[in-house]
């Protein structure tokens, strides 16, 4: 497949390590700010809508679920994978998150409106105009999560040398653990 496409489903093979985070954690930058106008918070695999929002609030959300995965991640690999680097998982896990920019543009090109909308128009008699725009972005959203699992999939892969069974399994438990981990801190936090 043409290299240029490498960048939407495994630019880890290309880069990866501190020039990964780095790349990451400025598109993450980005994120959370564009998120913040969209009175939209990132945490783990979760996107919600806020409606107030502090500077505080996105950018410790979005730390706390990016800091919980990449420990969650290394320990695994430290258990299971021969070789690991910690500049690795975590570069790669920080690029990983790049769908999230797409989700945040989103929410402030089109999703603002239709989301806020929601309570005042469902129980009016024209709700059913407000169906389809929320449904279509509601199916972008789970695109761009689907897409970031996928992602971080090839992380882990890319990051510990794990390939077959094993690395799904792995990953899918490193992504039930995290979340419920971000889910706990998350709530007695807030």
């Amino acid at each position: 497949m043409n290299s240029k496409w490498k960048w939407v489903y495994n630019p880890f093979e290309k880069v990866a390590g501190w020039k990964a985070f780095g790349i990451g954690i400025l598109l993450l930058a980005i994120t959370t700010l564009v998120g913040y106008w969209g009175n939209m918070v990132f945490y783990g695999l979760q996107a919600k809508v806020v409606p107030t929002v502090t500077w505080s609030m996105v950018f410790s959300l979005q730390g706390l679920g990016l800091a919980v995965l990449v420990v969650v991640m290394y320990l695994t690999a430290l258990v299971f994978a021969k070789h690991v680097r910690f500049q690795d998982i975590l570069g790669t896990v920080t690029l990983a998150k790049y769908p999230l920019f797409l989700m945040a543009l989103s929410r402030l090109a089109f999703g603002k409106t239709v989301v806020s909308d929601v309570n005042q128009l469902i129980n009016s008699e024209f709700s059913f105009l407000l169906f389809g725009p929320l449904i279509v972005f509601g199916l972008f959203a789970l695109l761009l999560l689907i897409w970031e699992i996928a992602l971080l999939y090839n992380a882990f892969k890319v990051s510990t040398n794990l390939k077959g069974v094993k690395c799904g399994v792995l990953f899918s438990a490193i992504l039930v653990v995290s979340e419920i981990i971000i889910i706990v801190l998350v709530s007695s936090i807030y």
